[in-house]
């Protein structure tokens, strides 16, 4: 990056010494003489400035604050008040300080030579504030790209952070009623205490132990028109099935309140063996 910079310096000094050498050739003998020499120190000191940096800083920083101004002043030409441009706009990010003095110049010469043109004079100014905006605008642009990108990546941390509590959060939901199931299985030794107890955390409406003979399927099904959650278990006597009735159908949209009440419903074959009565299975426990 260094390099590019001085390169650049080294071409806007070439090209403005190369411009004021073709200007000198319209100019009389005497003032073609003292720009031709102005103009050589303006360029030697530009080279010496690209080929040894590390000694030059402030040689590079106030050459062409120096010599510009005077080479427009020697050439008397109205027109090479804009040769001051190109020095401002590469000073501007730079060397903030000679830009100002640049620009001051610019403006002082401009009335100089310029006062009997007010609308010449008018649109000169009006050029010379406008340069160092135009080179403040890639930074500008860079600077408003780091912080979009930067509002970018926040905004995507912030979605992975928040899916992370949701997570964090289900896992801690799971846990807490895992550990209620646990510790009212060893409380409750009555599996109508225990079906009350589940009926009241999770804020069902009803409970229902039906007897079943023989279950292809295992699986819990759901009907979320009525609200209904239905999980086989299998008996060490045959087979039942716990209905839980929900208070709102919608509350079968939570998935760890399902997933709590699967595991509720496995839990009754700790309770019951088997089922008896007057048919073979027996009669269905209902908790309301």
């Amino acid at each position: 990056m260094k390099k590019l910079t001085k390169e650049v310096f080294l071409g806007v000094r070439l090209l403005l010494s190369l411009y004021f050498v073709l200007l000198s050739l319209s100019l009389s003998a005497s003032l073609k003489s003292s720009l031709l020499i102005f103009t050589a120190l303006y360029f030697s000191l530009g080279l010496l400035c690209y080929f040894k940096p590390s000694g030059t800083g402030f040689v590079n920083k106030f050459v062409d604050v120096f010599f510009l101004p005077l080479l427009v002043f020697l050439s008397g030409e109205e027109i090479a008040l804009y040769t001051l441009i190109p020095a401002i706009v590469v000073h501007t990010v730079r060397n903030p300080l000679s830009a100002v003095l640049l620009l001051f110049s610019g403006v002082f010469l401009s009335v100089y030579s310029l006062y009997r043109e007010p609308l010449w004079l008018f649109s000169t100014l009006i050029l010379f504030t406008a340069s160092p905006l135009s080179a403040l605008i890639p930074d500008y642009t860079s600077a408003l790209k780091k912080e979009r990108d930067y509002m970018k990546n926040l905004k995507n941390s912030y979605r992975k952070l928040l899916k992370d509590f949701a997570r964090w959060e289900k896992d801690r939901k799971e846990l807490e009623n895992l550990d209620f199931l646990l510790e009212i299985s060893a409380e409750c030794p009555d599996i109508r205490d225990f079906l009350r107890s589940i009926k009241r955390r999770f804020n069902l409406k009803r409970i229902h132990v039906v007897p079943k003979g023989n279950l292809e399927d295992y699986s819990p099904l759901m009907d979320k028109e009525r609200g209904l959650l239905s999980v086989p278990v299998k008996l060490e006597e045959g087979n039942a099935v716990v209905i839980f009735e929900m208070e709102s159908p919608f509350q079968l949209n939570d998935d760890i309140l399902v997933s709590s009440l699967e595991r509720a419903g496995k839990m009754v074959s700790l309770y019951i063996a088997g089922f008896s009565g007057e048919s073979p299975i027996g009669k269905a426990l209902n908790i309301g």
